[in-house]
């Protein structure tokens, strides 16, 4: 698949890159089987099973899938990867009815998003508009701030860019899945677009959260992971978050639009 990019982030972390969609899924290698955080785009989860794939691994070693938040650029492959791995799907409870397809947008809204294809960006734009997943995902736990799940993922709530909105900590490699709580752009971390910030206040705090947690790589769900970052582009963002006096439009600007 030519518009997808694996590669590792560290030892035992790996990048799922989708260059046309700007997106990114990620997967990591245990000894006991592999954790997904996030599980692509495509509602077959073909871009995750060409990860897979590409370091000799099949969809039947995913033992978990960690969820970041509902969002279907997130979580579309995820019900195709439980159909065939058996994974178990973790979330917070603020994602559970969407993830579920219990919540789902109606009326026009919803009529709309019934004539857009499932895949590709009108998939996101779908849903988007249907508030919810192309197909139903049961979430077989809920996690919480301070949970550390399967024992290596500690959770972190980072509400704002939408709610119930976490991060992952993987501790064993200081590796930070931050979903869409921030954004890397031209290799440096930065803002979300503020059209898709839901609560600017609360995504401040938690880009703030992110950086106190100091870790050695971050791992958005867009564009591509940093390592490493250097420690004034951090002070130079956290100025920034601490004396906001606007949010960019689109989240790699450094001036008002």
């Amino acid at each position: 698949m030519a518009r997808l990019k694996v590669f590792p982030v560290t030892k035992s972390v790996y990048c799922v890159q989708r260059a046309d969609m700007l997106s990114c899924s990620y997967f990591v290698v245990r000894p006991d089987g592999v954790v997904l955080i996030d599980s692509g785009m495509d509602v077959d989860g073909s871009e995750m099973r060409f990860g897979l794939q590409e370091q000799g691994l099949s969809v039947s070693d995913v033992r978990a899938v960690l969820i970041t938040h509902w969002h279907n650029d997130h979580t579309a492959g995820a019900a195709s990867i439980v159909d065939d791995s058996g994974a178990i799907v973790m979330s917070h409870a603020g994602s559970v009815e969407r993830l579920a397809r219990r919540l789902i947008a109606t009326g026009l809204r919803g009529r709309i998003a019934s004539l857009l294809p499932f895949q590709g960006f009108l998939g996101s734009v779908r849903g988007l508009l249907e508030l919810a997943p192309p197909r139903a995902v049961t979430v077989a736990q809920t996690l919480t701030e301070g949970d550390v799940s399967l024992g290596e993922f500690r959770v972190i709530e980072t509400p704002g860019h939408v709610d119930g909105h976490i991060s992952f900590l993987f501790e064993p490699e200081g590796v930070l899945f931050t979903g869409d709580a921030l954004a890397v752009a031209h290799e440096k971390l930065s803002f979300m677009s503020r059209f898709l910030t839901d609560d600017k206040e609360a995504a401040r705090l938690s880009m703030l959260r992110c950086l106190d947690l100091q870790p050695d790589a971050y791992c958005p769900g867009h564009r591509g992971p940093l390592v490493n970052p250097p420690a004034k582009d951090i002070r130079r963002l956290r100025d920034r978050l601490e004396n906001l006096r606007w949010w960019p439009i689109i989240g790699c600007g450094e001036k008002p639009f």
